[in-house]
This record gives structure tokens, sequence and C-alpha cells, in this order.
């Protein structure tokens, strides 16, 4: 028997792989459209928390280093730059592997965020 698709015509698969692709937007579109499935909703809450948390990590980086201000960007400038960049690395190695998973018809707990994530997910 072929899989049920929802009102975008993706099947559930499609739809959990999909929740990952453009993080907040891809999330937010799969829970407008799909509102039966439990593994597919938890697929698009994991997502769209992680982007959020991703968000929110980048503006709190910027504040801090707005606070210690553009004098100190030589002692501490390559700090802010290598933490933007293990944040930005560490959402898209987490990203690629909730992809693959989805893909694989598994999900991928991602720590911390899926337990945050199954709040929201009733």
């Amino acid at each position: 028997m072929a899989e049920q698709n929802n009102s975008l015509g993706m099947d559930k698969k499609t739809m959990s792989w999909f929740s990952y692709v453009i993080s907040i937007i891809s999330a937010i579109i799969v829970l407008a459209t799909e509102k039966n499935d439990k593994e597919v909703r938890a697929h698009a809450w994991q997502s769209l928390v992680m982007g959020c948390v991703f968000v929110l990590g980048y503006i709190v980086l910027g504040i801090i280093f707005a606070i210690v201000g553009w004098r100190a960007w030589l002692a501490v400038g390559w700090l802010f730059s290598l933490l933007y960049a293990v944040w930005g690395i560490g959402w898209l190695v987490f990203s690629v592997i909730c992809i693959m998973q989805a893909l694989n018809g598994h999900m991928y707990k991602v720590p911390v965020i899926y337990n945050l994530s199954q709040k929201f997910n009733k």
C-alpha cells in the first residue's frame, strides 16, 4: 500500500526531512499542513526549536561582542569569530544528521533540543 500524502502532496519521510531544510520556515510550513502525524510533527518541532536556538545564540554572541566593544577586537575578535563559526557548523552538522536520519525513517534526538521541542508537540 502506498503511503498517504498530506495537503502538500508529500509522504511522511519527505515531510520529515523537509522540516530541516530551511529550518524555521520549512518547520512552520510542515506544522501548518500536517495536523495528525505525530512523528512528522516531532521532526518539525525539533527543527523549529533548533532553528530558534541557533538564531538566539547568534544574537547573544552579537550582544556580548557589542558589550565587549570594538576596542577589544584585536584581543578577543578571533575568539568571537571562532565561536560564530563553531556555532554555525554545529547547527549545520545537526541539521544534516537529522535530515539523513529522517530519510531513513528514524528520528535523531538532538540533545536538549528534542526534550524542549516535545513540550510543544502535543
